[in-house]
Order: C-alpha cells, then structure tokens, then sequence
C-alpha cells in the first residue's frame, strides 16, 4: 500500500515522514516551504509495512509558477497512491486555509477516485486550542506528535483497518543498485536531466536557482541493471549561501554524494569548469568516487564538439591524477547524450570495484619492477616485495618494501599509472599506499 502525505506547508509532514520511515530522510526545519518535491520510501510501523510519500506544501490559492508546480507534485502523489494521511497542525487555529486544502484534495477526488483519508492532528503534545476538526469532512482525527513520537499507537490501530498485506515491499534485492549522483552548480539543469532519463516531470524545474532542497532518490533500470538517481541541490560558494535552508539542503547533498558510487558533475556548456565545479568534482575524488563531467545544453551552442575537447584538455589538466576522466556532451531539453552517461557509469562502476587475484597482480608488480626498477638509496637498492588489493571501491593497493622513505613520489605515480593501464583503470580513481616490509630478525 501507497499513502501519501498531503497538508498545508509547516504542518510537520516531512517530520512525519521521516518518523515513520525510522531515519532522517527529508529535510525539516520551521520555514514553510521546504519540501518542493515529493519523496518515496518503506516505511514499517510495528510491523504493518507501506510505501509513504512525502509530499511539498499544498496552497490551494497558488497563483505563481514554483506554488502550481508543487501542488501538481501533491497531486501526483494522490494519483499514485491507496491512501491519504492528512495533516493539520494541532496548534493553529482551525482557519480558511486548512479548509481550502481538504476541498482540494476533494476536487482531486473527483478526478482520479476517492482513497481513505485519515484525518492527523500533529503536534499535539502540548495545551492546544478545542475546536471542531470534523468541519474539515474527514472525522475527527487523531492527535500525534510526529517530533516526540507520540501518538504512533493510534496511527497503528487506524492503519490496522485496512489490508496492507499487498504492499509490494522488496524484502531481499540481490541486486545492488548503481548510486548515480548528479551534482552541480544552481540552474544548470539537474532536475530537468533526470526528469529527461526517467521520462517523466517527476522533478520541480524552473528558471529560478535553487529549486532542489531535499536530495531525491529515484530507482530505474538501464540495460536491465538497477540505477538509483540521486538529484542534488545546487552547490554554491559557502560565501555565497545566505539562508539557513540553503546550507541544510547542501550538507544533505553532500551526505547523500558520499553514498554515491559515480557522481556526474553537471555543467552549463557556456559556462564550463568555473572554480565550483572543481571544488565539487576535488570534493567527490577526495571520497573516492567514480567522476563524470556532462557539459548540458549543448544545443544551445554552434561548436559543442570544439568546447568538448578543450574541456578534455582542461580535465586531463586540472584531474592529472585521473587520466582519462570522461567528459560529455547532453542536453536534458533536447534528450540527447542521456544513454552515454549511463553506458560510461556502468563501466566505470564495473572497473571501480573490480578485485584482482594476488596471483596476476604480483606476476604484473614483478614485470613493472623488472621493466623500471626503483633507484637506488645511498648506493643500497631498495626492495619490493610484493604488492596485495586490500580493498576496492575504489581499488586500494599496499605495496610493501623496505626503506620506504627513499621511494621516491615519481615511482609511485609510475606504479599506479603501469597498474591503471594494465588492468584497464583509465578514469577510475586508485590509491596506492607504501607499507614498511616485516623484518623477522628484528627482535
């Protein structure tokens, strides 16, 4: 079962929502408004499991573009839905407002078919005004408090009526989702990317920077292997962040990046590489993930194919440590480009948590060694002994060798770009790390 949470903005669903999907998922804070697009995750109370979607603010008197565009995302939500969890706030007196909103979810009715409604009165911990909920045409309610998780049991015995069994909840995935992040500078068309890859207006999108907040994650198929889409809010200069939302909405990026395996930095192709988007795509090799430049709106110039190649020689420039970092052409309005993103991904993701066995990682380490040997320190050789995978994802190598403070860094980089080329790492980020050789003698 689907229930979508639906109210005025500021009533506490997003606080809800994370409640009852046991983490904190959505961004909350006491600025209506906050949430723009709608969320999706299992949720599990006492053992009744359900789908629950969190949803933006209705305004049932929107007039401007952003406030339209929310309540169609609201409706969406009801049209995908079994059920509907109405919130009011508990502390507000019952007003014009919180009735506007229950005649639009009525008028939604009319379109696309009644759904359960329960009535929920949030925020109910403390002395809250008597008045007559009823009005509102869904009954009574029940009170909760979704921030002190109070009130849960009643949302429980209220779920309990109805037949959850056919929720269609995963309980074992064997397979494991690619995390594709797109990040990038506000505006430059993230959402209206992902919007064009899933073919749908699952996303807000406008002219207007910094219509993303919360990070969405969105799960769909490319070549039969499962993606899950995350969408970012636009990183901009710390400086340059004024509201307290905006930096909220930042470091949820930033939490969800570092959960990513590729992340896909998203440029305007007029205003390519400018000093944020370095920071970012430093930021995200830093956390070892999989880079991806996409230089968008490449309709919108007469010479994409000459910018592109000065932007590889840019990247090759600027991510010296990353030979052979993809750079690509898209364009989220004109839908073209989109299946590269996702070919290059997945081969990159393939490569990025590739293990390989001892046996033909030290028979190459032997050859590399034998082809350029490491200098001699003060006249004395300096010896390699072998080399082991201690991890991947990305692929992590300790090479173990005695007198490590006179190898010198160029041998190193030797090492690594020998390992890159040999075993097809080109645009996967390695580390390679120098462990001092055990002396058995020593005691």
């Amino acid at each position: 079962m689907k229930i979508a949470i639906i109210g005025k903005p500021n009533a506490g669903k997003s606080t809800l929502f994370n409640r009852l999907i046991g983490r904190k998922s959505a961004i909350v804070g006491d600025v209506p408004g906050i949430t723009r697009d709608r969320k999706f995750a299992a949720a599990n109370l006492c053992g009744l499991e359900f789908w629950l979607l969190d949803t933006p603010g209705v305004d049932p008197f929107a007039k401007d573009s952003l406030a339209v565009s929310m309540n169609e995302q609201s409706l969406s939500a009801i049209t995908e839905s079994d059920m509907i969890f109405f919130v009011v706030d508990a502390t507000d007196d019952l007003a014009e407002y919180d009735k506007a909103v229950a005649s639009w979810i009525r008028n939604a009715f009319k379109k696309i078919g009644n759904r359960p409604v329960i009535l929920i009165k949030n925020k109910s911990e403390g002395k809250i005004p008597l008045q007559n909920f009823e009005v509102l045409g869904f009954g009574e309610g029940i009170s909760v408090s979704a921030e002190h998780n109070l009130g849960m049991d009643e949302i429980y015995s209220e779920l309990s009526k109805y037949d959850l069994k056919d929720n269609d909840i995963p309980k074992d995935n064997p397979e494991i989702a690619v995390k594709v992040a797109i990040i990038g500078r506000p505006n430059v068309g993230k959402s209206t990317l992902i919007n064009a890859i899933i073919g749908e207006e699952r996303l807000l999108t406008g002219d207007q920077s910094g219509i993303t907040r919360d990070s969405i994650s969105l799960d769909w198929k490319f070549k039969n292997r499962r993606i899950s889409l995350i969408d970012t809010a636009g990183q901009r200069k710390k400086s340059k962040v004024e509201e307290k939302i905006e930096g909220i909405s930042v470091v949820d990026a930033w939490k969800h990046i570092r959960q990513a395996n590729v992340v896909v930095v998203l440029m305007d192709i007029q205003n390519p590489f400018e000093k944020q988007d370095l920071t970012i795509a430093r930021k995200a090799f830093d956390e070892g993930k999989i880079i991806i430049f996409a230089l968008n709106k490449s309709d919108t110039v007469d010479n994409p194919d000459e910018i592109l190649k000065s932007i590889e020689k840019r990247a090759a420039k600027e991510f010296a440590q990353l030979p052979e970092v993809p750079c690509l052409l898209v364009s989220a309005k004109e839908k073209k480009g989109l299946a590269r993103i996702f070919n290059v991904s997945l081969k990159l993701y393939d490569s990025w948590r590739m293990r390989i066995s001892t046996g033909a990682l030290n028979k190459w380490f032997q050859a590399a060694i034998s082809q350029n040997p490491p200098p001699l320190a003060n006249g004395m050789p300096i010896k390699l002994k072998y080399i082991s995978q201690v991890n991947a994802k990305p692929p992590t190598f300790a090479v173990f060798a005695n007198r490590l403070e006179h190898i010198p860094t160029s041998y190193e980089r030797y090492l690594l770009n020998h390992l890159r080329k040999s075993f097809d790492f080109g645009g996967v980020p390695l580390r390679i790390f120098l462990k001092q050789s055990r002396n058995p003698y020593n005691k």
